[in-house]
């Protein structure tokens, strides 16, 4: 199988897992650069739960489908400036999870309590417009808010995750919403404890072995393709 070929049945598979996870519902997109090149693959304008592999579009990084028939997320300026700037991240989940969304409305900020929750040592930073990100500023404005960090939560507007690869992307969807789970609940019983800095090191993704979300990955992956047989 080819790479392109493999990274098209991840993006479909990752679809699959967030909108199984509903993390996703009816919207959201997914995207995956293309090695050596300066393009990447993306779910186009169709609900994650039903894209399919021949629906995905080829992008170049300036936003120009060159590949494809269907339209492009409206938000696909977010995934071009993402990959611009961001030379070390090769795909990206825009999703739209319900308790962490709760964080990005309020004063609370969404910092780790919990193992899994490492991963957004310092605390998760929130890009403050309303506005849907439809320019190549707005993009690149979210990349600078998001800095080296795997996540940012959009105002009132979802989230979104990247990661060197696939399965690392949409982990850090999985956990994050995971992360504000955990804190929520923590705010209804008394006062949470967050990690520190150093507490998250062993956690945080320059110190995991890919390996380790593979193992992860394969597993919501198999889970979703034994539920909808």
């Amino acid at each position: 199988m080819s790479p392109i070929d493999q990274l098209k049945k991840d993006i479909v598979s990752a679809s699959r897992i967030l909108s199984h996870l509903k993390l996703v519902e009816g919207f959201g997109h997914v995207s995956a650069r293309i090695p050596n090149s300066d393009r990447f693959l993306i779910t186009p304008r169709i609900s994650l739960a039903l894209v399919q592999e021949d629906q995905l579009l080829t992008l170049n990084l300036n936003g120009e489908v060159v590949e494809g028939n269907h339209p492009a997320p409206f938000e696909t300026w977010l995934h071009t400036a993402i990959m611009k700037t961001k030379p070390r991240v090769n795909a990206i989940t825009r999703i739209h999870a319900r308790v962490a969304n709760i964080f990005s409305v309020t004063e609370r900020r969404l910092e780790p309590v919990h193992n899994h929750g490492s991963f957004f040592a310092g605390g998760v930073p929130v890009f403050t417009p309303p506005d849907l990100i439809s320019t190549e500023k707005l993009g690149t404005d979210v990349s600078n808010t998001m800095g080296d960090r795997p996540a940012a939560l959009l105002r009132g507007n979802g989230q979104v995750t990247v990661g060197r690869t696939i399965p690392e992307a949409v982990m850090m969807a999985i956990y994050l919403e995971e992360a504000a789970e955990v804190l929520y609940g923590a705010l209804q019983i008394g006062t949470p404890i967050p990690l520190t800095i150093d507490e998250s090191k062993q956690r945080q993704i320059e110190a995991l072995p890919p390996v380790d979300m593979e193992r992860a990955w394969n597993f919501f992956k198999n889970k979703v393709e034994r539920e909808s047989r």
